[in-house]
């Protein structure tokens, strides 16, 4: 079966596929429900599929739907490699980990936050400590964060980002924009107050499914950086770190470091790496963001404020729902056969030269 048959239209229909795909891989499968309903009324969950013994020593955990709307993407990937039989490759004693739609609302919802507007990726860390502070955010919140998504507001929010960008450089602007804060609960890029349900309920489903390995390598597919297409592994330690080197060393080239600016993401608190080192201290864990390009980032910047602002002003029933949620959605999931083909095929290489590193 093509790549493109495993993607899917709507959380609802990505479910079911998953679901049937683990099934009939043979996967032991589990699910977390989530207090809230879909859009149509549907049962929202975090879905974990299985395959291999309970107290497998090296487990590789693949992820989806960490940005809600990027589990088109994610969802697909997953459920063309359970319907393919890539586990089969797996040694002994090595289980596999499909964890689906780790933000289900915004996936059901076709947005990249949660229910409570929080980015998951930022909601990672002590919040019993000060914040983290983004003095550039802070600077250009009412830019980021336009009164109304008219092309004059638009135009005006571009002019302010580019010669903020034109004093402080790319870099600096790029941190401003995406690397999360913790000031403007509805703005773009709220990282939250607490530990949001899905971070919860994450942490959960580590202890509980990987808790026994002495190796964990967790991949998390998103998409909306880069160019289209193409993947990078996104590595949140230095290049000094032992991380990283066991990255290179099964990725090669496609690895980069957030710490190190060579990534085409900004070095951000709170993602789930983090999590996966607190839930598994003791153990080998190698974590990292599979990210794929889809759009330019102006047009995904765009749908972002887009989408912010449509939620602050009467969500969907705003005449102007279904306009960006087209937009946001095209800004994270192309939904082109060749596209499809090319994040499958990248994925597999990904989560093979894994399963070959725990055979070595």
């Amino acid at each position: 079966m093509p790549a493109a048959e495993h993607f899917s239209q709507s959380y609802a229909e990505a479910r079911r596929r998953f679901l049937d795909a683990a099934r009939a891989a043979g996967a032991t499968l589990t699910s977390r429900e989530h207090p809230l309903k879909g859009p149509d009324g549907e049962t929202l969950a975090t879905d974990i599929a299985r395959i291999g013994p309970a107290d497998a020593r090296h487990i590789l955990g693949i992820g989806s739907g960490t940005h809600g709307v990027e589990g088109y993407c994610g969802s697909g990937v997953q459920t063309a490699l359970l319907s393919e039989g890539f586990a089969r490759e797996r040694p002994d004693d090595t289980a596999v980990v499909f964890i689906h739609a780790i933000n289900p609302y915004g996936f059901a919802f076709d947005r990249r936050v949660n229910e409570d507007n929080v980015d998951l990726n930022r909601n990672f860390l002590d919040h019993a400590k000060p914040h983290p502070e983004n003095p550039g955010y802070e600077e250009l919140a009412d830019a980021i964060n336009p009164r109304d998504i008219s092309a004059e507001a638009l135009a005006e929010s571009r002019d302010k980002m580019k010669a903020y960008a034109d004093r402080h450089g790319h870099r600096a602007m790029q941190h401003a924009l995406s690397a999360g804060q913790y000031t403007h609960p509805n703005g773009v890029q709220f990282g939250g107050l607490e530990p949001v349900w899905s971070n919860r309920t994450l942490r959960t489903i580590i202890r509980d499914e990987m808790g026994r390995a002495d190796r964990v390598v967790f991949v998390d597919i998103h998409s909306g950086l880069g160019a289209r297409g193409a993947g990078e592994m996104i590595c949140t330690d230095s290049e000094a770190s032992g991380s990283f080197k066991r990255m290179r060393e099964w990725w090669g080239g496609i690895v980069r470091s957030t710490v190190d600016g060579d990534s085409i993401s900004s070095n951000v608190p709170g993602s789930i790496p983090v999590c996966f080192a607190e839930e598994l201290k003791g153990r080998e864990v190698t974590a990292g963001g599979l990210e794929f390009g889809t759009v330019p980032i102006r047009e995904v910047t765009v749908a972002l404020q887009a989408d912010n602002w449509l939620h602050q002003n009467g969500g969907h029933k705003n005449p102007k729902a279904r306009e960006v949620g087209k937009l946001i959605r095209d800004a994270f999931y192309v939904d082109a056969d060749d596209w499809k083909g090319m994040v499958t095929a990248q994925s597999r290489d990904v989560c093979a030269a894994v399963l070959r590193g725990f055979k070595g």
